[in-house]
């Protein structure tokens, strides 16, 4: 008789989960040669000298043991202090969980707090990392749609609730749209929080590369419930070295302690002291130029007659091509062929992400000048 071979079998939620779409496109778009990749949110300058010589400077004192699971006392001291000044209220170091990236902490939230079949209400368009940690959670994320400025669209929140929900999940500034969710929407969100008694978990990735009011405070009632995920990757062009934090009430501390210790361990210690400098230097610069390029970037695209919601944070653009009668995947494949220039489309983020592309202006000028030109001689071409 014939034996059968054993083979192991793959968690279902794995087997249906997708390669990071993102970087799909993005190599997708890469081997078709364009001149100009607007695809990653990759910050163009490399990490300041400052931080690499911290790092550096740690290596050589020796800190390359284990270090403690939930970080650094010194880094979550400052991290406390930080969120205390963007918040509006009091977070103790103990709150602060030191993690491998925003994605991890993403990860830690969902495996740490959900259980699965749970149900999470999210954005769409979002980040799709998002639906990757809600995945492994195997937690069903329900779509709600934001409107033309942004904001969540409360009766279809409300009607998406059932008796699975156990989480609401934002983004703020929104990936893909750049847009900033207001005073009001956060006060409408804390509160079905808080009347179906559920977490809200906040990405703030991009919080301190925004230049509108962010308006987290008003968050302060309802601070029980509040969990903030943050990176270093944007703000410091850290993208490389993978660090983030988690700063949450104290009632789930020990939960996201235990899953972050099982996942990582722990994050690197030169890592965290490199952090430690990091938090020392100046961010209005690089906010400053990241506003720029993305007003510049929004108004070309309206010129050009790609309809695009003004962005108020982040460095991305999420123009609508509708009028030019392409789908978004046809949009992004021609234009990286014809015209050079790589965008990721909308899709990627979401249903109500089709009919758009993303354009990630976080590259140096003299590019995004050539990529936005070509846009328009080959969108002229084409009509």
């Amino acid at each position: 008789m014939k034996r059968k071979e054993a083979i192991m079998r793959i968690h279902e939620e794995v087997r249906k989960m997708p390669l990071s779409p993102i970087r799909a496109w993005t190599q997708r778009l890469h081997d078709l040669g364009p001149r100009a990749e607007l695809t990653l949110g990759e910050p163009a300058q490399s990490t300041d000298p400052r931080i690499g010589e911290a790092a550096a400077a740690a290596l050589r004192q020796g800190l390359t043991h284990y270090p403690p699971a939930a970080g650094l006392k010194s880094l979550r001291e400052l991290l406390a202090e930080r969120e205390k000044a963007q918040r509006g209220w009091r977070f103790r170091p103990e709150q602060i969980l030191i993690t491998d990236g925003a994605q991890e902490a993403l990860a830690v939230c969902c495996l740490g707090l959900l259980n699965p079949g749970d149900e999470v209400l999210v954005t769409d368009p979002g980040y799709p990392g998002t639906l990757s940690a809600l995945a492994l959670a195997s937690a069903t994320p329900v779509f709600f749609p934001l409107d033309a400025q942004g904001q969540p669209e409360f009766a279809a929140m409300e009607r998406a609730v059932s008796v699975k929900t156990r989480a609401i999940l934002v983004a703020s500034p929104n990936n893909p749209t750049g847009q900033i969710l207001s005073a009001a929407t956060w006060t409408q969100l804390a509160a079905l929080a808080e009347k179906q008694d559920l977490a809200l978990i906040v990405d703030a990735a991009y919080e301190q590369l925004s230049w509108k009011p962010l308006n987290f405070k008003a968050l302060r009632p309802y601070r029980h419930r509040v969990i903030f995920i943050g990176s270093f990757s944007k703000t410091y062009a850290m993208t490389g070295w993978r660090l983030g934090w988690i700063s949450a009430p104290r009632r789930w501390g020990e939960a996201l302690l235990k899953t972050h210790q099982a996942l990582v361990s722990g994050v690197a210690g030169f890592v965290q002291q490199a952090a430690c400098t990091a938090l020392t230097l100046p961010v209005d610069p690089w906010r400053q130029t990241v506003a720029e390029q993305s007003e510049y970037s929004w108004q070309r695209l309206n010129e050009i007659g790609l309809t695009c919601p003004q962005p108020e944070g982040s460095f991305y653009c999420f123009p609508s091509i509708v009028s030019t009668g392409l789908t978004s995947e046809q949009f992004a494949l021609r234009l990286a062929e014809q015209a050079g220039v790589a965008v990721l489309p909308g899709t990627l983020f979401g249903q109500h992400g089709a009919g758009h592309v993303r354009l990630s202006v976080c590259t140096d000028r003299q590019t995004l000048d050539w990529a936005l030109d070509q846009i328009e001689k080959w969108i002229k071409a084409d009509g």
